[in-house]
């Protein structure tokens, strides 16, 4: 059940992403009607996509939180338990989540790596020049914010202005790449649960005796539901994230855009790094797309694993069930927008 509390403070969060669109988007409008050119206002227009995008995905992740949470639910009652698994499965299956594991934990922490240093750097120069260096600057922040106060004339108020515009854009790293990362991982562990289905057929002992091929034909009849339940899946994920991985794909074509067309233009040292961060939702999309066409792959296997089996020696019954599954693997279920 969701958490009361939980929920309050998701929409307190949602609040103040509309509020940092309406400042950011006032600053970049402002800066217009002063004359700044498309160079100029690269930086400005690419962070105030980035936030809209954030905004929209807020919105459409709370309209398929009960998709989403659905599907993490079925996929887990799914996630076979070792004690009924080959040596070899295992080794999969355990390979597979270290490796996504390991994905994962290098690329927030580089993520929050790169972050910090992308903020902190221009505060920590500001500091220095005010305190210790006493020089006269232009108190100006990363990207231009419309405020309903002044606070280029008074260093306490620039610094909080500052460290708010740096905690929102600081968590929307996480959000906007926390969702490709969690469509990463289930396509993951539902590619695992293709091979080891596949592994499941392969081991059927094919023989025209009695004993093997009622046990044979037992066990095809139990794999038959189970890959109708992975083929399921491969839907309700596409249900699930079909939209949110759009969203990602059109606003990142105009954020790269932005980015790209600043570092063409005007190769500042700058310009590179906006570039730069932008490259780390391009990783999360290519990264989905990849998993995405893995799955895919898994799941057209699961015909080719039904096939290699002798089982022309088996019975009428049998061969239904191959030719069944047969067909239903050859019919290509594709994850939307991937």
């Amino acid at each position: 059940e969701e958490m009361p509390w939980l929920g309050r403070l998701s929409w307190l969060q949602f609040v103040v992403y509309i509020l940092a669109v309406v400042s950011h988007t006032g600053g970049v409008l402002e800066r217009m009607a002063d004359g700044a050119d498309m160079v100029q206002l690269s930086g400005d227009l690419s962070a105030t996509l980035v936030l809209w995008q954030v905004t929209v995905l807020y919105v459409q992740i709370y309209v398929n939180r009960k998709l989403i949470r659905n599907l993490i639910l079925n996929l887990g009652s799914k996630w076979n338990s070792d004690d009924y698994l080959s040596p070899e499965m295992v080794e999969v299956k355990q390979q597979s989540v270290k490796s996504i594991y390991k994905w994962i934990t290098y690329f927030y922490k580089v993520l929050t790596v790169f972050m910090h240093l992308y903020f902190c750097l221009p505060i920590s120069a500001a500091v220095v020049k005010h305190f210790v260096l006493r020089e006269e600057f232009a108190l100006a922040t990363i990207y231009k914010l419309k405020v309903p106060f002044r606070y280029e004339d008074n260093f306490l108020l620039y610094w909080i202005v500052y460290m708010m515009d740096y905690g929102v854009l600081y968590n929307t790293g996480f959000l906007i790449t926390s969702d490709l990362l969690l469509v990463n991982v289930s396509m993951n562990h539902l590619r695992t649960l293709f091979i080891i289905l596949q592994d499941d057929l392969k081991s059927i002992v094919h023989s025209a005796s009695e004993p093997f091929e009622s046990t044979a034909t037992s066990r095809l009849k139990e794999i038959l539901p189970k890959h109708a339940n992975l083929l399921q899946l491969m839907v309700e994920l596409s249900d699930a994230f079909g939209a949110i991985f759009l969203i990602h794909l059109a606003f990142f074509s105009g954020t790269m855009c932005f980015f790209g067309f600043a570092a063409r233009v005007h190769c500042s040292p700058e310009s590179i790094k906006n570039l730069l961060a932008s490259s780390f939702i391009l990783i999360c999309i290519y990264s989905c797309c990849s998993c995405g066409q893995y799955l895919t792959d898994a799941s057209l296997d699961v015909a080719n694993a039904a096939y290699e089996g002798s089982w022309q020696l088996m019975s009428h019954e049998y061969r239904i069930c191959i030719l069944f599954i047969i067909l239903r693997s050859q019919k290509a279920y594709y994850i939307k927008s991937t």
